[in-house]
Order: structure tokens, then sequence, then C-alpha cells
């Protein structure tokens, strides 16, 4: 995957947290212990897409808050080891870190979770103000709206329309965090629930017929994935692109979305067309879906490019 050709690094602000996914070796009983595997690895929308653009060589400074405690070494330690900046990551006296706590049946269905985030909302307007040198030198923004509506109203009022933001719904009730903001948005990345949710239309409603609605309101580029059907997108005054996901062996599907995000906005940066970069992101979100973590730690270009070259 061509790497983004600036030296500036892209900025992502979102969210990042420890995840503990339990999976029982045999089928769990409500009051009773199961014995199986807990795994524990970094993950978080922000972070994981912070890694993988790191992985795929493009510079990245991650924005996010970490608590005072192991798990935020965890996180940080992992990060970087990814080639992430987290000079502008702020760390939380006395406060734990975000954590995501699931359990799943030997099949691998959820069977229970618990979502830790609170941590998120330390990413305040003043907190952001003191990291605006780090927002201005930024080639690109990447936000995730586990950010606040008061962060989210403050990082737009402080945008460069010169400098592109990609945004990252998370989910359908966050989404809407961001609908004031969709003509300030250069790429939105959405599921068709998210994409529905945003433009006000039905679930039901076509792929290409949410693309256009989401078009019309500003943005310059939607692209709209369906897990195991693959990913659309579209341009401004474009045609819908389909591309097909790639078959192969899933190991986890958490990370996956994330990586997609991260190679599609590597490959806008680096003005690769539409149906070249839904080609490249999906060739990258099928290597993490062979990893345990939210990210392959193989994830590279050189990587990316034995994947497309897999494709029958």
């Amino acid at each position: 995957m061509t790497p983004a050709t600036k030296q500036q690094p892209v900025v992502v602000i979102g969210g990042a947290n420890m995840d503990l996914t339990g999976q029982a070796h045999s089928p769990l009983t409500a009051g009773d212990s199961t014995p199986g595997a807990v795994h524990a690895t970094a993950g978080g929308v922000g972070r994981n897409i912070a890694e993988a653009l790191a992985r795929l060589a493009c510079p990245t400074r991650l924005i996010t808050a970490l608590g005072d405690d192991g798990f935020a070494e965890d996180i940080a330690r992992q990060t970087s080891a990814a080639g992430v900046d987290l000079r502008a990551t702020l760390r939380v006296p006395e406060q734990r870190s975000s954590t995501y706590l699931s359990v799943l049946e030997p099949t691998g269905e959820m069977r229970a979770a618990i979502s830790d985030m609170a941590l998120v909302e330390a990413l305040t307007p003043a907190a952001l103000e003191e990291r605006r040198r780090d927002l201005d030198k930024a080639q690109a923004w990447v936000i995730d709206a586990n950010l606040s509506e008061e962060a989210l109203a403050f990082l737009f009022a402080i945008a460069d329309p010169a400098r592109p933001i990609y945004a990252e719904p998370v989910s359908a009730a966050k989404a809407l965090r961001l609908q004031p903001y969709l003509a300030q948005i250069a790429m939105l990345k959405a599921n068709r629930l998210e994409a529905a949710t945003l433009s006000g239309l039905s679930t039901d409603a076509s792929l290409e017929t949410l693309a256009m609605a989401l078009l019309e309101r500003g943005m310059g580029r939607v692209v709209i994935s369906a897990g195991a059907k693959g990913v659309w997108g579209q341009d401004v005054g474009g045609t819908l692109h389909h591309q097909p996901a790639f078959a192969g062996p899933i190991l986890s599907v958490t990370g996956a979305g994330d990586t997609l995000m991260a190679a599609l906005v590597n490959a806008t940066l680096a003005g690769v067309p539409l149906p070249d970069g839904l080609a490249r992101a999906q060739a990258a979100a099928s290597l993490s879906l062979q990893s345990a973590r939210a990210i392959h730690p193989g994830l590279c270009q050189a990587a990316v490019q034995s994947e497309l070259e897999r494709k029958p």
C-alpha cells in the first residue's frame, strides 16, 4: 500500500482501552465458572486506527486518554511499539483506563460484555486546546465518535477547511454526535445502520441511496461496510463502487473495521483512486481477521500487497 506522502503526521483523536476477552472451552452455564482462555490486548477504535496507520508506514500521532494503572502501561507499550507517537496522549492521575470485557461461547458468539469507557470524557475542549499545536500541525485528522459532544464541537470549530477530517461513527447511537458536522467530513466510513441513522433513512434503503443521501450533506467520500458482503464507496459526483470481502480464515473480527478505516485513510492521502483504495483496505482488513489481536502485528505494506496478489 502506498503510504501518505507528507511528513506531517495524521492525528487520530479518539478512544483507547484494554480489551479483555474470555472464551469458554465448553458451553457457559449461568452462575458457574467455566474453563477457558482469557486474552488481554490493547484496543479502542481510535487507538486501533492509529496502530494500523503506523504499521502502514503513515506517521501517526494519537490523542487519547489513559488512566493511572497497569492497563495504561500495557496500552502505551503495545501502541508505541507499533510506531504510534503518544506524546500528545493525556494521562489522567488516579483514574482507571477504559476497559472492554467480553465473554464468549466456544463458538465465538458473545454471551455478555461490559464496556467501561468513561475516561474518554477527559478529552475535554480544554485538554484538546492544550494539544492545539499537535492538531494544527497535522496533515489530516481521524476522529471517532467516542468523543463527547463538547469535544467534537471544539474540534470542528477550530478545523482548517484545507485539512481533511476522516470520521468513524463507532455505533449508531454515537454516530448522531457527528450529524451537525457532516459537511466538514472529507470521508465517513460507516456500516448500514450507522449510515441510515446519519441520513435519516430506513435501514432497508439501498446502499446507493444511503451513500447519495450522505454525499448530499456535503461529504466528499462515503464508504459503507457490510462485513462478509464487502464494502461500497462513492465520491461526490462519482459512481458507487463495490469491493467484495476477501475469502480467508477468521480468528477474530475485532479490529477489522478499524484496520479498514486506517487503510482507507492511508490510500486516500496517497491519492489512490477509490476502487483501488477499497481493494487495498479490504486486503488490510482481511489480515486483521486472521489475528487474535485487534490489529495484526504483521500488518504492513508488503503484507497488504501479498494479500492483494493472493486474491483470485
